[in-house]
């Protein structure tokens, strides 16, 4: 995802692919032309450089359950047939049956020789100090539901890139106005065909995150297309980008009919936590513009971006707990048509996104992350996302689930010491 804050220059992770050609996802946070370009480059797999397990991976018949329904059945070799000969960056498919990144025969020969078994969900989830934690990788679920469930984390979200809604390359001539054209049919096609590839199911009941953003295009843009102090001001334009984005959403809640909907960058606070600032208001008066012309009509949650944006050294870090708070303050001032609240589900991370941070890309620190978790229950919010690309810390070799752990045994350590 990537989003830049006026205030600090704070830049979110990119996710802008085509993945029909790359199954994988993009790691680098951009905004310049430039480092745009190299992105969609990198996002390109470089297919003698596919990283594979070092041992072989054992499936279960759990592996072979592509569609959730705990049995191996003809759902599954459906879901399996749309991703046969695709390559996956780090193990990333759950087509990828015996890890070893590509989805070929020997994946579906495993959900045939299984076929018929029972496929137990690991379901039952530990009482921790991470209840309400929900883990939602880009484009993927994370594979290791069981070892989340041990740490109290569900792994029932998902977060759709803008590729997948016809949403890529804004920033290029006619990318715009091939966006605002597109039709109902065309982005519903593109979008079964991406919920196939990544085994996203039709009639899932998890959280489906629509990540629409670009150029201009994000959320947090949307005010400044009704400032006449800013060079691209164009009160029209922002209507039909509003009705580009009701038209992906209701497309969605179709393809996506049982899913708990929520929309990205809705909203991303200031980076010093400020309302008051000459940005903030403006961003402000976008979505509030938006949720007057029914943006919000067919959604379940607004998702907050409160990413890690500061480290301990940073200028910014004594800010962080009030940029947590306006972001939750500032996105329950919103509201459907008819004056009713939205959900909220907000959206953390375990790394440092921010482009003018000390720490830019590195793995957040567990104290920084709990302490924000603290701030969210203070305020009520007692459920939230932790956002990771894929199932390595971004730009490390640092499981996921590693760090999750760390963040539980740190929050379980201060809960421990506060009782005693």
């Amino acid at each position: 995802m990537t989003a830049m804050i006026a205030a600090g220059a704070i830049l979110l992770p990119a996710t802008t692919a085509t993945f029909a050609a790359s199954p994988s996802t993009n790691k680098t946070a951009a905004v310049s032309k430039t480092s745009k370009s190299q992105s969609r480059k990198q996002n390109t797999i470089n297919q003698n450089n596919v990283v594979k397990p070092a041992q072989a991976y054992q499936p279960t018949a759990s592996d072979c359950d592509l569609s959730g329904n705990q049995v191996v059945d003809v759902n599954d070799i459906m879901a399996l047939l749309p991703a046969m000969g695709t390559r996956c960056n780090r193990d990333q498919c759950s087509t990828d049956i015996n890890r070893d990144s590509r989805t070929n025969v020997n994946d579906l020969m495993l959900v045939i020789a299984n076929f018929g078994a029972a496929a137990p969900s690991s379901s039952e989830m530990a009482q921790t100090e991470l209840n309400g934690a929900t883990l939602s990788l880009q484009n993927w679920y994370a594979k290791e539901t069981s070892t989340l469930n041990s740490m109290g984390v569900s792994n029932k979200s998902v977060c759709i890139s803008s590729y997948g809604l016809l949403v890529d390359g804004l920033s290029e001539e006619g990318a715009l106005e091939r966006t605002l054209n597109n039709t109902a049919e065309e982005v519903r096609d593109y979008l079964i065909s991406y919920a196939n590839h990544y085994g996203i199911a039709r009639d899932t009941t998890d959280i489906v995150i629509l990540d629409i953003e670009g150029y201009r295009f994000s959320p947090m843009y949307f005010g400044n297309y009704i400032d006449q102090s800013i060079s691209y001001y164009n009160p029209a334009m922002l209507d039909r980008i509003l009705d580009a984005y009701k038209l992906r959403i209701s497309v969605a809640r179709e393809v996506f009919p049982n899913a708990k909907l929520g929309l990205y960058d809705t909203i991303t606070p200031h980076g010093f936590g400020e309302a008051d600032l000459a940005p903030m208001i403006r961003r402000q008066r976008g979505y509030e513009y938006a949720a007057s012309q029914g943006l919000f009509e067919e959604l379940d949650y607004a998702c907050p971006v409160l990413y890690q944006i500061w480290g301990e050294t940073d200028y910014g870090f004594s800010r962080s707990d009030a940029v947590t708070r306006l972001g939750i303050e500032a996105t329950r001032s919103l509201t459907r048509m008819d004056g009713t609240p939205l959900e909220i589900m907000p959206m953390m991370s375990l790394t440092v996104f921010n482009g003018d941070s000390n720490h830019d890309r590195e793995p957040a620190r567990v104290q920084d992350v709990s302490r924000q978790i603290d701030v969210l229950e203070s305020l009520g919010v007692n459920e939230y996302i932790i956002w990771n690309g894929e199932e390595n810390i971004a730009d490390t070799d640092i499981p996921v689930y590693d760090q999750l752990q760390q963040l539980l045994d740190y929050r379980e350590n201060q809960a421990n010491s506060t009782q005693g």
